[in-house]
């Protein structure tokens, strides 16, 4: 049987960055459809602009994943510049990222990160 596309939606700022090529790492909160049950590599990806932007989507295969007890956790794994790339520190990343994440001060949170080949042009 052949999986269903994993879809993911994006906001503008993180979907340029994957079409420049700058990001290849998606963070997100572990749970519902992002588990290591979903996120099997060999999956093929579709990052879209938004839910409903069809026509803006790109698409990539999963390469990696990587489980992290927060976002600190996860960039020692992962270098923050894969995940937000106009970040110019660590702590600027981090604190983009729990905005992105919605993430509060202090909260203890599982991430799951994941890391998209995207098609060549």
């Amino acid at each position: 049987m052949t999986d269903k596309r994993l879809f993911v939606p994006l906001a503008s700022a993180p979907f340029a960055w994957f079409a420049s090529g700058r990001k290849t790492w998606e963070l997100r909160k572990h749970g519902r459809q992002y588990t290591e049950r979903n996120l099997r590599l060999g999956r093929r990806v579709e990052l879209r602009r938004g839910y409903n932007d069809a026509a803006h989507a790109i698409w990539g295969t999963l390469k990696e994943v990587k489980r992290a007890g927060g976002i600190e956790a996860f960039f020692q794994q992962v270098p923050f510049a894969l995940v937000i790339p106009e970040a110019a520190t660590e702590a600027q990343a981090v604190e983009q990222a729990k905005r992105i994440l919605k993430i509060e001060d202090g909260e203890r949170c599982e991430l799951i990160g994941f890391r998209v080949e995207v098609d060549a042009s």
